[in-house]
């Protein structure tokens, strides 16, 4: 029995022992893994919050980019839009040169062979005028005789009437090389345009008698006959126009009963108190006969 209790004594001895040094071992390493655990935990606390921050920036990055993008593709349709107002001026730019090389050579061609200027086209205007109205010096152009007094022979009809009307004797008789009514016959049924006569346009054989013609209508004023008032006048349309500037100073001269002439081709003579005037510009003539009291 002794012997019993010794080895189950010696045995729970032995048990605690080993549970002691069990708990020894036990704290020894949990001593030893602390730090370990320690430094773990230390270590996961920075590597937290870089990735945060790396994230922030991915995402700043990816904003910044995508504002770089639109600002690119800005720039790309401005940059086509320029481009296409480039190739348009290009294109003016060519048709510039095209025009200029056709300019030049019609430049050249015109050098070659010059055309008249515009001075030298007044001037042989003027001359065809001056022409013109010296092949009608030995015209006489009668207006209000009425239509058919002249019975299909206006040249025998002149030559009787006109010594009657103006009161003139011709030496050697008065002749006429060709006299007809000017325009086409007017028709029955035109309206008051019909009415009105046509104007007979005569041709004197002597330049002498068509001036005592003339001259003797100067003389009287006013020619009628039958009632009608006969106005006779052969000019160029040029020359016509340029007489009739002078109708509003005749008009004046005749309301203060001064005498004047409408020389040829366009000159009113006035002969004034203070002695003759000669006026080729109608403005200057106006001028002063409105100053003459």
């Amino acid at each position: 029995m002794p012997n019993a209790t010794r080895h189950t004594a010696k045995s729970n001895s032995g048990a605690a022992g080993s549970k002691v040094s069990e708990t020894a071992n036990a704290s020894t390493a949990n001593m030893k893994t602390s730090p370990r655990r320690h430094e773990a935990d230390s270590e996961e606390g920075p590597t937290g919050e870089v990735a945060k921050e790396l994230a922030r920036l991915s995402a700043l990055i990816l904003e910044k980019a995508e504002s770089q993008d639109k600002k690119l593709e800005e720039i790309r349709v401005s940059t086509s839009a320029t481009e296409s107002k480039l190739a348009d001026i290009a294109n003016r730019i060519c048709e510039v040169e095209s025009r200029l090389c056709f300019l030049e050579d019609a430049h050249r061609a015109q050098e070659g062979n010059p055309s008249a200027s515009k001075a030298e086209v007044e001037t042989l205007r003027q001359k065809m005028d001056d022409f013109e109205n010296r092949e009608r010096r030995n015209n006489l152009r009668f207006m209000g005789f009425h239509e058919g007094c002249e019975e299909d022979n206006a040249v025998k009809f002149l030559e009787e009437i006109i010594p009657k009307i103006f009161n003139i004797n011709f030496p050697k008789g008065l002749e006429i090389e060709r006299a007809h009514r000017l325009g086409s016959r007017p028709g029955r049924g035109e309206g008051s345009q019909a009415l009105r006569p046509r104007p007979i346009i005569a041709r004197f054989l002597r330049f002498q008698d068509r001036d005592r013609i003339a001259e003797a209508a100067r003389k009287m004023g006013t020619v009628t006959w039958e009632r009608r008032r006969i106005m006779f006048a052969d000019y160029s349309k040029l020359l016509s126009d340029r007489r009739m500037k002078f109708r509003e100073c005749k008009k004046l001269l005749h309301e203060k009963n001064i005498r004047f002439s409408l020389n040829y081709p366009a000159v009113l003579m006035v002969k004034a108190p203070q002695g003759p005037r000669r006026f080729e510009d109608h403005k200057e003539a106006l001028a002063f006969i409105t100053s003459l009291d």
